[in-house]
């Protein structure tokens, strides 16, 4: 791949200037109740673009939630606005929800996970119940070009504000460069990582392995290209999120045969690789998709919250409340936790 200019390749950021017309945040908010027994119930609510919330991003589903609203509004937003809602009672001592994503689900484990605990003990004449949830670290900043210091943060404002054929054509030239190096990494890192493991599977070799990466890297300089960027960033802006996806499946295609071309005509291998791959992209497109949403959880404890790192006010001493964009998971883990006492 070739070298990188000096800027800082931060696709992300490249992501929501290409996108910044179609996508709008969506709102995940929950209502948690632990009643004196210890018991504990869940209101889920979960609202945006429909196309946004769609697999595989899960939703709570029955039957282990009740379902209480479903509706999708067409006239909102063009893919819909949906509106959904869900609840779950569990009684003490019965493990808490972990993830919305069911068992049956593809790679239910690669979704949202939300470990949650609530503990109830008394000493003396009080009562303690402490609510903890921790919300794991997902893997994201190791996909893009983002840990170098290089940024031209005037250029992207420039491109930005005036459009990407409104500025010099050097500019225009250092943004495609960055942009076709940004998404051609990040393709490559999805065949590394794949490959990864499948050397700790003893699958494959690292000769063989070491291959397939160098070619694959051959094949993105030649594939990814300023010229073909330009042909997609071009296109109106409804068409620009398809054009992309059309051409990442089609480089991962490429990826399945180059792959096939140097291990041989192993099905069983090849099956193997399109299974590591799948997982990894699709761990990638869930995180993607929760970077877009803005998480609200209010918990309701019995007593006083006397232990916490969310907001307590004054007014409301049974009630904590977390706020935190999905950014906030990535490549790092997102705790809650409060303690309340009742004094009898």
């Amino acid at each position: 791949m070739k070298a990188v200019r000096r800027s800082r390749l931060w696709f992300a950021a490249v992501i929501i200037i290409v996108l910044a017309n179609i996508a709008c945040l969506d709102q995940r908010t929950e209502e948690i109740v632990v009643a004196e027994d210890g018991s504990t119930t869940i209101t889920a609510r979960i609202q945006g673009d429909a196309e946004n919330l769609r697999p595989p991003i899960a939703l709570p589903s029955q039957p282990q939630w009740t379902i209480l609203k479903h509706d999708i509004d067409s006239s909102e937003v063009p893919t819909g606005q949906l509106d959904f809602e869900a609840e779950i009672e569990v009684p003490y001592g019965t493990p808490l929800p972990v993830t919305y994503a069911g068992e049956d689900s593809e790679h239910h484990e690669l979704n949202l996970r939300f470990p949650t605990e609530v503990r109830r003990w008394t000493e003396g004449n009080r009562t303690y119940y402490e609510f903890r949830r921790t919300y794991p670290a997902r893997d994201y900043g190791c996909y893009n070009i983002s840990g170098s210091d290089f940024w031209d943060s005037e250029l992207e404002a420039e491109i930005l504000e005036k459009g990407i054929f409104n500025v010099s054509d050097e500019d225009r030239e250092n943004y495609l460069d960055n942009f076709a190096f940004a998404f051609g990494y990040l393709q490559w890192r999805f065949l590394w990582t794949s490959l990864g493991a499948m050397y700790r599977g003893g699958e494959i070799t690292l000769a063989a392995g070491d291959t397939i990466e160098t070619r694959a890297a051959e094949y993105l300089e030649e594939k990814v290209t300023s010229t073909r960027i330009l042909g997609i960033l071009g296109k109106e802006d409804d068409s620009i999120g398809v054009a992309l996806d059309r051409f990442k499946n089609e480089i991962h295609s490429d990826f399945s045969n180059l792959f096939s071309s140097v291990v041989g005509p192993d099905t069983m291998l090849a099956r193997s690789f399109a299974d590591h791959f799948r997982r990894v992209t699709l761990n990638y497109e869930i995180t993607e998709a929760l970077n877009n949403n803005n998480f609200s959880v209010e918990v309701t404890l019995p007593g006083r919250v006397i232990e916490s790192n969310g907001l307590v006010l004054p007014d409301d001493p049974e009630k904590v409340e977390w706020t935190f964009g999905g950014e906030a998971l990535n490549d790092r883990a997102v705790p809650l936790f409060a303690i309340s006492v009742v004094e009898h």
